[in-house]
């Protein structure tokens, strides 16, 4: 598979997709769009491919939205039936990643601004270079951060931390980003590669199943009563067990009794390993 605006390889099963406009910091186009969009419906109609690693080429992971383009035309036309068929791959492709029931790794590069702090938030874990940079600029140029992006910050930061995003337009850095929870854990720049690798290579070892239920009781208990989260999460604990014919009681838990974990891809370790 061949594109234009982004690279796309596959390796020992990973997914790795390369947001590739340097030119232009990795912003948005829509033609990037329309490929990543392309990407990631073939990642969720292929089964073998058990993890996602999305990052940036050169100094940038992504600055957005490229207003240069369609996005602002469609704006000043003033007519929103284009102005949807240009947002609509974006947001579609945003809802994609979100959902994959495979784990999914954000190696932050670089520049991270506007909209591209959306798919650091819709992905599982997020790595960031200690040379990455943030900002939510939008304030600055008479607007607000929209197309997902104040719920990105929202949904994952205390409420005076997303609001100084917003409403400022200030710009961070990454243990500054770290803090306040919008990514996972700093790395050195030159190591970000291996230790995005290294992460989703972990989470891709994971039960298949076990890690898709483990994703949807994170994402659909956070805003739950305590025993409404503990109704569902027993409701899961059978379908758990079907979907996974029973590994975990038949196999994983006396493993675990004998110090081996079995990841539910076939391979067991000693947890010394």
């Amino acid at each position: 598979m061949s594109y234009e605006q982004v690279i796309f390889e596959t390796k020992e099963d990973i997914a790795i997709i390369r947001m590739n406009r340097p030119e232009k910091k990795n912003a948005f186009s829509p033609k990037m769009s329309e490929e990543i969009l392309d990407i990631v419906t073939h990642i969720e109609s292929t089964p073998e491919i058990r993890g996602v690693m999305l990052t940036g080429v050169e100094d940038s992971f992504s600055a957005g939205l490229d207003l240069d383009m369609s996005f602002i035309q469609t704006m000043e036309q003033s007519n929103s039936a284009n102005f949807r068929k240009v947002m609509d791959p974006i947001l579609e492709w945003y809802k994609k990643l979100y959902m994959l029931p495979c784990p999914t790794v954000a190696a932050i590069n670089g520049h991270c601004y506007g909209g591209g702090v959306v798919p650091v938030s819709l992905c599982d874990i997020a790595i960031a270079s200690d040379q990455s940079r943030y900002c939510l600029s939008e304030i600055n140029f008479a607007h607000f951060p929209a197309g997902g992006t104040t719920w990105a910050v929202s949904h994952f930061l205390l409420p005076k931390h997303y609001e100084y995003l917003c409403l400022s337009g200030d710009r961070i850095d990454a243990e500054e980003a770290y803090r306040m929870g919008l990514v996972s854990k700093v790395v050195a720049h030159d190591h970000l590669e291996e230790e995005a690798w290294s992460m989703i290579k972990k989470l891709a070892n994971k039960h298949p199943n076990a890690y898709k239920t483990a994703k949807t009781m994170c994402r659909m208990t956070r805003n739950m009563q305590l025993w409404e989260a503990i109704e569902l999460e027993m409701a899961h604990i059978h379908e758990n067990y079907f979907l996974t014919e029973g590994e975990m009681v038949k196999i994983a838990l006396k493993q675990f009794k004998d110090k081996k974990i079995k990841t539910g891809t076939g391979e067991s370790y000693s947890k010394s390993n």
